[in-house]
């Protein structure tokens, strides 16, 4: 499987993760995603989207040249900065305040929204690599049959 077909499935996963697990943590805690009253409802997905863009790009180069434990931890600090720094600045855009610009990560920092979706990075970028290390590592079935376990084309 091509690397950027599996790390465009990694981040649909993703996608659809952190919309389900957001979606119950709101409902079960009665809590916004984004608390701030004047924030827009696209900060949230505009968050998200960036990360979205960490997890291809972290699965890609992961799957090209690395380990799934160090793929998995790099995609997660990279999406944990990237996350806060665009909250950040949209907030501070949308507030018009530049004190925003550290006020918000501040207060967003070890929110579930935050940590749930860095935690969901780390484990679809990890897995997804370490998926691909083994469909590479596994031998043929068979003398003349391929990977994938299908039969030869007929000659």
């Amino acid at each position: 499987m091509s690397r950027w077909l599996l790390a465009t499935m990694t981040t649909v996963l993703f996608v659809a993760l952190v919309i389900c697990v957001t979606g119950f943590e709101s409902l079960l805690t009665g809590l916004e995603v984004i608390s701030q009253p004047d924030a827009t409802p696209y900060l949230g997905p505009a968050m998200v989207v960036a990360v979205a863009i960490v997890v291809v790009l972290a699965t890609a180069s992961g799957i090209r040249r690395g380990s799934p434990l160090s793929s998995g931890l790099i995609g997660a600090a990279t999406s944990y900065l990237v996350m806060l720094a665009v909250g950040a600045f949209g907030y501070a855009m949308i507030h018009g305040d530049v004190a925003e610009l550290f006020v918000f990560p501040a207060t967003y920092a070890l929110g579930p929204f935050v940590v749930g979706t860095v935690v969901i990075a780390f484990l679809v970028i990890a897995g997804a690599v370490a998926i691909s290390r083994r469909d590479r590592s596994s031998p043929p079935s068979g003398p003349g049959e391929p990977a994938s376990g299908m039969s030869p084309p007929p000659r």
